[in-house]
Parts: structure tokens; sequence; C-alpha cells
């Protein structure tokens, strides 16, 4: 196979190698699409598809040409959007991925891999095992994975193979290797949310969304760090210490499904789900380089997604998927979401179809040069394709629903958490509204100042509703900066550097919570990579109950954007 030939340089020219191309082709007996490491195609059936009639070991020109040209063919069928157009670059991406194969099999999209299991290209032990080599190899570095059932995830696999032999049904994510948060209840699995009085809390049910995806025929193998109590934009805990950015290990992916994000660019699995009441799903896509969607709230049920001891639905929380590629979001979609609502289609078929508001930057908290930068080419790249823009919505309508989602996000979340410090309690009774002041009083809210608050979100998403009537989707930011140094002080104490200043990391969450607690959804797509190489995650927010029109324009978007991923494995 490929690792029997020498490494490939980088950059280097095509018509350098054409020997060792031939003695590759020489070497597989002309398997070309074995060179996936897929069992698509048999020798003899190659040879009599391609007709070769060339003596093949002397290296014919024809016979090179030919491959050539079926493996670009495939790259362009395997990788739409990462831009790999020669069998030199196949072979570059494939050694610098690590692996044995001119490409992984595990980084290929969700889409495409439930492509190949179902047409029988791939096993699903097969692809299974190609995600478990992914995280033999980086998890050791990146702490993603938490708690794995490997040996029942391959029981599971062998009888999905088992299944398409005999011509079984097979359903819409069959034998599709998942990880899901630590949160997520797994039957018999822990279910920590970071905490070690419950190290040891094992759920007797699989979470609704859990048993719904397993019933569409993925297989879920392990679960993903997160940090204490899901309660910020870092992930590390006293269990199981601290999960890192696979873009470079001294800073986040971002939390609280970041050990979720990095599963998912890293290829340990295909999809991951996460959850969001703050930016847990956007932030750590955007801080990774993937894409995440926040969901409209009430779309996916949260039962099996409850701090242990707790039930009942947590005030604007969701569930939602995390997914290498826009596409792969709107595969998962329809298994995750409640079977009886059923989601408008799109009526865009294109960009030009599409207008949208744009808004950079914000008076809450200060947004960094570089990454504004990046966000504006994108959208200058959209709009030259053909994107219409138009006006955001008023700031004091923005500037509402940041308020009373600090103060109702912070009363959602407060019931894990101890009573707050007295102090705390009367700062806020003085007038302070930091993030500990707002803790403490969300923790001692009456029902009356809920449903008070409560009043004024409707109202907020009346307004937002009208804005929707002109304009499809809003474009913005989801973090100020690229993926940040690990912090792991206190949540209030933790800062950023935003254009060279320090700055409290609980100003940053004005962009998420635009679509929080007015129940919209929002997907966090790639913008590109900054000045310092790290990937910028754009987030387009739609009107409640447009998830499918979101996804639409991320896939849009996404083919004129490109995907990031390629150079975070390149570099491995």
């Amino acid at each position: 196979m490929f690792g029997a030939v020498d490494n490939p340089r980088i950059g280097h020219d095509i018509s350098q190698e054409r020997e060792r191309e031939v003695r590759v082709v020489a070497m597989l007996g002309v398997e070309i699409v074995g060179m996936l490491g897929l069992r698509m195609l048999k020798r003899n059936q190659q040879l009599a598809r391609l007709g070769f009639t060339h003596n093949i070991d002397g290296g014919d020109p024809a016979v090179l040409e030919i491959a050539r040209k079926l493996l670009v063919g495939q790259t362009h069928r395997f990788t739409p959007f990462c831009g790999v157009h020669s069998l030199a670059e196949w072979w570059r991406v494939s050694h610098i991925a690590g692996s044995q194969s001119a490409v992984n099999v595990a980084l290929l999209s969700a889409t495409e891999q439930c492509h190949l299991v179902a047409e029988g290209e791939l096993s699903a032990v097969e692809l299974l095992d190609a995600c478990l080599a992914q995280y033999e190899r980086h998890n050791p570095t990146l702490n993603a994975i938490i708690h794995e059932e490997i040996d029942a995830a391959r029981t599971e696999a062998r009888s999905a193979d088992d299944a398409r032999v005999r011509g079984g049904p097979g359903g819409p994510l069959d034998g599709l290797p998942i990880t899901v948060k630590d949160s997520i209840d797994w039957a018999g699995r822990p279910s920590t949310w970071g905490d070690p009085q419950y190290r040891d809390h094992r759920p007797t049910e699989d979470a609704s969304v859990l048993a719904q995806l397993r019933a569409a025929g993925a297989i879920v193998w392990g679960k993903t760090n997160v940090p204490l109590h899901l309660a910020e934009w870092q992930t590390f805990n006293s269990i199981h210490g601290r999960t890192n950015n696979p873009w470079d290990v001294d800073r986040t992916p971002g939390g609280s499904s970041g050990g979720s994000a990095v599963a998912v660019a890293t290829g340990m699995a295909a999809l991951e789900v996460g959850s969001d009441i703050g930016g847990s799903v956007r932030w750590p896509a955007a801080h990774t380089g993937i894409t995440g969607l926040k969901p409209s709230y009430g779309l996916i049920s949260q039962h099996g997604h409850t701090f242990p001891g707790q039930e009942g639905t947590v005030d604007h929380n969701v569930i939602g998927p995390i997914a290498r590629t826009i596409a792969d979001l709107e595969l998962v979609l329809p298994p995750m979401h409640e079977p009886y609502i059923s989601l408008r289609d799109p009526s865009q078929a294109s960009l030009s179809d599409f207008t949208v508001g744009v808004l950079l930057d914000n008076p809450v908290g200060d947004q960094d040069a570089a990454v504004t930068a990046t966000i504006q080419a994108a959208i200058d790249q959209l709009s030259d394709a053909g994107l219409g823009l138009a006006e955001p919505p008023p700031m004091d309508l923005l500037l509402t629903g940041q308020s009373i989602g600090q103060q109702l996000g912070r009363a959602a979340a407060s019931g894990p958490n101890p009573p707050p410090p007295s102090a705390d309690v009367g700062r806020y009774d003085e007038g302070s509204r930091d993030y500990d002041a707002l803790i403490a009083h969300a923790s001692r809210m009456t029902h009356r100042e809920w449903m008070s608050l409560n009043d004024e979100r409707e109202r907020t998403r009346l307004r937002w509703r009208d804005y929707f009537r002109t304009v499809d989707l809003l474009l913005t930011p989801i973090a100020a900066t690229t993926a940040p140094p690990h912090d792991e002080r206190s949540f209030a104490q933790q800062r950023v550097v935003v254009n060279g200043v320090e700055r409290s990391i609980a100003e940053q969450w004005f962009w998420a919570g635009i679509a929080n607690v007015t129940y919209q959804p929002a997907v966090s797509f790639p913008a590109g990579c900054a000045t310092d190489g790290l990937p910028v995650g754009m987030q387009a927010v739609g009107p409640f109950m447009s998830d499918r029109t979101v996804l639409r324009f991320g896939a849009l978007a996404e083919t004129v954007l490109g995907c990031p991923l390629t150079t975070l494995h390149a570099r491995w």
C-alpha cells in the first residue's frame, strides 16, 4: 500500500514524479480506487473497466495519464470543497494526514462515508477502525474522548455489515461512527458534567436524540469532554483534565462542546451531538474550523440532557449537531429532530436568492481586527458570488436581547450550582451587573421577575419576526477572537486579548446570545483563517424554525469559501 512508497515532497512538480506514480500504480495492481483504502473495485474489474492493454510495470505514460485522471476525478467526488487537484496533491494530503491509504476515510465528510457504506464500497467495521486510528493517534495529545466503548461499537458495526449483506434496510446513518458530549445520556455510561461528585453517575436510558440517531443506524462509540457543569467556553474539569485545540495545543478549542468539536475536526468521529445555551456548539466549531448548528428551540428533544437529579426543559438550551461540512448537518438534522415537527423547505437555490443583514461589531465587547477582516473578506467573496446585502437590525433590538438573555440564561443555568456568596447578591442590589452579580441574582430570581423578562423576550421575538420579513438571515461573527490560550481561572476572571488589550471573556457572549434567548436557529461555519493561521467562524442567524434555510445558505457559502480543515490535516 501507499506506506511502502517514498514520502512525497510538498509542493513539487507532478511531471517530476512520473516514475514514482507508475510504481504506485504497479504496486497496487491498478486498483486505483483502492488507494482510497476502499474495497470499491476488484483488480480484474478495474482492469476491465479501464481497458488496460499496456505494460503497467514498464511505466507506460498512457497508463499513468489514465490513472492520474481517475484519481483526480475521485478527488473531486470525495473532497468537493478541499481543493485537491492532482495525484501529487492527493499523496501529500494522505501522507501528512497519517493515512496508509491515499485518502484517510476518517476525514471524509459524513455524507460521503454514509454513501460508501451504503454502496458496499466501505464496511462499517473499516470506517469505525479508521476513526479509531485517529483516536489512537491524536487523543493522547488532545484529550477529546473521555470514555470509549470500542468492543461494543465493533459488535454493532459487524451487525450493520451483516444486515447489509443480507439485504436488510439500512438507515440514513447506517454504520456511521459518532461520539456524544459527556452530558448527553447514554444508558449505562458515565454522564459526569465534569463534576467529581457525579464521576460514577450512569443514566439508565439513552437521551431521546441519541436513541433516534442509533435508530437511524449511527454507531456511538465514545463520549467527549466538557467543562464543569458546561458553564464556560473552554473545556477542562478536575475529572478528565483539559482538552486541547488541534490547531494549537496551547489554545482552547472552546466550550462547552469542546471535546465534541475536536473529535469531529480530527476524524475521531463522523458527527457529534453537542448542546448550546450560549454558544456551546458554535464557539468550538468556530475555533476548530468546522460547522455547528444551534437549532431552533424545541426542535430537538432535551430529554436526557439534564443535570443529574433534575428533569424538565432548560430555558433556551438546545441540543445540536457538530460536523465537518454543512452537508453533514443537513444529513443528520432529520433523524435528530422531533418527528412531529415538519420544517419548511428553503425556497432559495443560489446565493443570489438570499438577502442578508451584516453586523461585524457591537458596543458590548471589542472585536479583534484580524477576525473582522477575515469575515469581511468572506462576505466580499459571497457578495461577488451574488449574495444580496442589507442593513442589520436596530442595535436597541440586539442590546435588549443581550440584557434579557444574560439574565434568563444565568437563571436557567443556576440550578446545579451552590448558593452564591452574599457579597455578590449585595453588589447586584447595589446596581452591579458584572458576571458574578448576575449569577448571584439569577439564583434567587422570583417567578414574577422571570415572567416579566419572558414577556420582554416575546416582544423581542416579534421584532425579529418583523426584521426577517424583508431579510432572510443575519451574518455576524461568533467569537471576538480566534481560539484563545488556555485560561483555567474562574469564568469571571478569564480574559481574552482583543486588539492587544485584555478583555473579560464574559463580554464575548453578545454574538452567541443573539440566537439563544429568542429561540432562533444559527449555524457557525468557517469564514477562513486569520493572520495567526487559526480558523475564524461566521454565524448565520435565521427566523424561528428556518433551520433548513439557514443550512441551505451555509452549504452555498461553503462552496465559495472552502474548507480550512485541509490546512489543519496537512500539518499532521
